[in-house]
């Protein structure tokens, strides 16, 4: 997938600088200019410059016809010869005094405005300056040495001469003005280009994500199902190739379109309540067991003072250390890979964090070491001849500290190893004790006090949270539909929280909340969606009614907590 750049004239349509049209437009100006001064030179009684100037307009209409007739192809080249021969005969003409040398500087104002850069060679543009600066320095010669071959007196030299600085004053400001317009304008249509070009990619893989993320919440469901009834042992090879399939491909999908959104300017950083030990311990739990699997060890280094609650954004904050961690065990046959947290400074309520992971891989050589934080580019391993993944996990990471205020830093070593580190400052919280009496009835590690109803169009969907709210022993009711659900709570509202799918038949997501807001506004609502969830998306959700967002496929931990701290806010962490 190639980002749009804005100096990509490829992708923008071949009309849009009008390079053409800026020619005709040179043509026309200069055909007017040497009709009135013609005009000008005959009521002061210069007839051969009249006679020069006219016949310089008319020589400029004829190669405006040859051209437009397909004899010229060259219009600009005809048009800056037609000019600079002028500014020459006029010169021989008029002598020393009388300014004709000043028409250049309009000339070579407006060279730009007509020369096409997609199309063009670096000769020919040479070539355009180099023939107006020669014709320039030939005039201003001819002017300091030849006579006039008409009688001029002291008077009219001045009258002429101011003439000239006004029209080349006049002149080369419109030619300005245009040229600064005309840019403003194609500069314009590239941002137009490149925003409806992220639309288009952002519309695309929001529809992709959806589909794509739908069948894996039925795949990723029925592996917890299959795993938390026993049904299957958890160590079964077969079950492990499953898990680890699905969960890449889910990977994979979402660092695809946290990438979209980033480069859309639809992602935002949220900073909830995060206790570093216990994110870290969090972040690396998944991962001991392909460490061991590989004969790799995993050593986590957090220092003490670190046990603190902060705030920070823990999703994206995992979601960095899994892309560092992944590429850790990809790159690493044997040795080590080390976590290290340690405290640089703290002053007040903050303190600065510097986060590392270091491995003894292959490490990266010093002309790739820059390359690798781009989108879609990864080392290739000469060793094993086997690259999987995206490549964008390290340029994910980068954006993403950069919208934390920091940076990604690299040290590395061919065959010795990498070490990848970051700093952040973070606020830590002053926890407040809370009253246990206020965690009943939610907690638990169950639902069964609530009444649930789910409004899910899909089967395998519907059978996942069916498994997943029985798991949690909530009592439920499943609708196929929107309508089905409101036709349900016309017989019973006695329900605590709404499961709402968004794309569905007959209803869908979006026109059963503004209902249910109007005739059930006392029970909340949960968007139910595989979709692509921004920033702008998850206001808009919140601002039409719906409590919280759970997205799919979702892990029934995941499911538990949302729900609880959708229906008891006062218990979900501060700055969530």
């Amino acid at each position: 997938m190639k980002a749009f750049s804005a100096g990509s004239y490829s992708e923008l349509p071949a009309d849009v600088k009008q390079v053409s049209k800026r020619a005709l437009q040179l043509g026309y100006t200069a055909m007017l200019t040497g009709a009135l001064i013609s005009i000008y030179y005959y009521s002061i009684g210069l007839y051969y410059s009249a006679y020069v100037d006219f016949g310089f307009a008319v020589l400029l209409g004829v190669v405006m016809i040859l051209h437009r007739i397909g004899v010229i192809k060259n219009l600009q080249l005809y048009i800056i010869l037609s000019v600079n021969l002028l500014l020459i005969g006029t010169s021989i003409m008029e002598g020393k005094g009388t300014g004709q040398y000043l028409y250049f500087f309009p000339l070579l104002v407006f060279i730009p405005c007509i020369v096409d850069l997609r199309t063009l060679k670096n000769r020919d543009l040479i070539s355009y300056y180099s023939v107006s600066i020669l014709s320039f320095i030939i005039a201003v010669i001819i002017e300091a040495i030849f006579e006039p071959l008409e009688p001029i007196t002291a008077k009219l030299y001045h009258e002429i001469f101011f003439t000239n600085m006004c029209m080349t004053f006049v002149l080369t400001t419109a030619f300005s003005f245009t040229y600064t317009y005309l840019e403003y304008r194609y500069n314009n249509r590239i941002k137009q280009e490149q925003q409806n070009a992220i639309a288009s990619r952002t519309r695309f893989l929001s529809t992709m994500g959806h589909e794509l993320r739908t069948p894996l919440n039925g795949i990723i469901g029925a592996i917890n199902v299959l795993k938390d009834e026993g049904r299957i042992n958890e160590d079964d090879e077969y079950l492990q190739i499953l898990k680890y399939c699905s969960d890449h491909m889910l990977q994979q999908i979402n660092g695809i379109l946290d990438f979209n959104k980033i480069e859309a300017g639809k992602l935002e950083i949220r900073t909830v309540k995060t206790n570093l030990k216990t994110l870290m311990d969090n972040v690396t739990l998944p991962f001991y067991n392909h460490f061991e699997q590989k004969g790799i060890q995993l050593k986590v280094n957090v220092q003490p003072e670190l046990n603190v609650n902060v705030l920070a954004d823990d999703v994206r904050l995992v979601q960095i250390f899994n892309n560092l961690l992944s590429n850790a065990l990809k790159f690493t046959k044997e040795g080590c890979v080390i976590i290290d947290v340690s405290l640089k400074a703290e002053i007040d309520d903050r303190v600065s964090v510097v986060f590392s992971v270091e491995d003894t891989g292959v490490g990266i050589a010093q002309e790739d070491q820059s390359r690798i934080f781009e989108g879609y580019w990864q080392v290739y391993d000469q060793n094993t001849r086997y690259i999987s993944g995206t490549g964008l996990g390290l340029s994910i990471c980068v954006r993403l500290l950069e919208m934390m205020g920091s940076k990604l830093f690299l040290t590395s070593t061919v065959d010795v190893g990498s070490r990848f580190s970051f700093e952040l400052n973070l606020k830590k919280i002053v926890e407040i004790p809370v009253n246990d009496k206020k965690l009943s009835p939610y907690s638990t590690d169950n639902l069964s006090s609530l009444r649930i109803l789910i409004v899910e169009d899909n089967m395998i969907n519907m059978m996942i949270a069916k498994k997943a709210l029985s798991t949690l022993q909530a009592s439920f009711t499943a609708t196929m539909n929107g309508q089905e659900a409101l036709d349900t709570l016309e017989k019973d509202t006695a329900y605590d929280l709404i499961l709402l799918d968004l794309e569905m038949p007959v209803l869908n997501g979006y026109e059963t909340i503004s209902i249910l807001k109007k005739r059930h506004a006392h029970i909340p609502v949960m968007a139910f969606t595989a979709s692509l969830v921004d920033q702008q998306m998850l206001s808009d959700l919140l601002a039409s009614g719906f409590s919280d967002v759970i997205l799919k496929p979702f892990q029934n931990r995941q499911l538990f907590d949302q729900i609880k701290n959708t229906l008891r806010p006062e218990l979900a962490p501060a700055g969530a």
